[in-house]
């Protein structure tokens, strides 16, 4: 799941008007020189235990019990920046627009959700950036097991009756 929202938020941030390569580590942000700047950074992931099920028929044709045993939560900090002001907001509301309700990852929907952002200008920064803000997003997600339920053949239901 990391893997699959890391990619999913530089892709928005491209998409948004990123033209510079997306940073992924604050080491490289804190060395990065440029004030045109996009960031994901991973911030924290906590798991819940979980004990929901469902039965559902997969492609082949198998019923399947789904059993979701964690709920798995990843938080996301995307750093958006530019040496415009103005840059840093159309950029900002771009990727807010692209940003949808949820995902899909190894077949199982993953929600999305934007937390909260901070701005910051150039003084409170170590960016070059003259603006930049900093948004949190949750992705909320699962870890499953899938179990095969057996098929019963060569059984005769002869008769239903009312014990008396």
């Amino acid at each position: 799941m990391y893997t699959e929202c890391q990619k999913y938020l530089s892709g928005k941030l491209k998409a948004a008007g990123i033209h510079s390569q997306i940073i992924t580590s604050m080491k490289k942000l804190q060395l990065y020189q440029d004030a045109h700047v996009g960031a994901v950074l991973f911030e924290t992931e906590t798991f819940t235990r979980s004990n929901l099920k469902k039965t559902y028929t997969d492609e082949k044709g198998d019923d399947r019990k789904r059993h979701k045993i964690l709920l798995r939560e990843t938080t996301f900090s995307v750093i958006i920046g530019d040496a415009v002001p103005e840059n840093t907001e159309r950029i900002f509301e771009a990727f807010l627009v692209a940003i949808e309700t949820g995902l899909y990852i190894n077949g199982n929907y993953t929600l999305i959700e934007v937390l909260d952002a901070e701005w910051v200008d150039d003084d409170d920064s170590i960016l070059k950036s003259k603006v930049a803000v900093n948004v949190k997003v949750k992705f909320t997600g699962g870890v499953y097991k899938d179990i095969l339920l057996a098929k019963l053949s060569g059984i005769e239901v002869v008769e239903i009756g009312k014990e008396t």
